[in-house]
């Protein structure tokens, strides 16, 4: 009797670890399965991440470089005539540039292809009188096409350059 009682005591058989064991490795399994696709998910958003970022400093160059040809038609005009003649004739021949008059110089306006459903909007007044500098950034801003929205964080920031009080970036 004392044997039938040590080989049925309360020892663990091996089926029950073999269970411990495969459900174990399903478990890791699983998680190692959802590891793999959070990396994959986070890589497939830093890429995107990456791409409207090389797209929007792009744009951003291309509307500074408007900006600049504008700046440099404003130099111009101050040396003709009428300012204002002088700098609208000077930016329409900057394609997509439109201008309007405005109390104290001319205001133009132009956007910067972003992407297929963002632009780049930029407005801004130049000066007849540039004694407080040459021109004013009023707008600079992604816009989603159809829409109005800030769609930068950076939209609402501001900081000052040499030749104009104040930009709206």
């Amino acid at each position: 009797m004392n044997k039938n009682k040590r080989f049925f005591g309360s020892t663990v058989g091996v089926g029950y670890i073999s269970i411990m064991l495969i459900f174990t490795v399903i478990c890791l399994t699983i998680l190692a399965v959802l590891s793999f696709q959070a990396v994959y998910s986070n890589d497939r958003v830093s890429s995107r991440s990456e791409i409207f970022t090389q797209e929007y400093y792009d744009s951003d160059a291309a509307a500074k470089s408007t900006l600049a040809r504008l700046d440099l038609a404003a130099v111009q005009a101050v040396e003709g005539f009428s300012f204002e003649e002088s700098f609208m004739t000077a930016a329409a021949e900057i394609d997509g540039v439109s201008t309007a008059m405005v109390p104290g110089g001319v205001r133009a306006d132009y956007s910067v292809r972003i992407n297929d459903r963002q632009y780049l909007a930029v407005s801004v007044e130049f000066h007849a009188d540039s004694s407080n500098g040459r021109y004013d950034v009023l707008e600079w801003r992604s816009v989603t096409r159809d829409s109005t929205e800030e769609s930068s964080p950076a939209a609402a920031s501001w900081y000052s350059t040499p030749g104009n009080r104040r930009i709206k970036v």
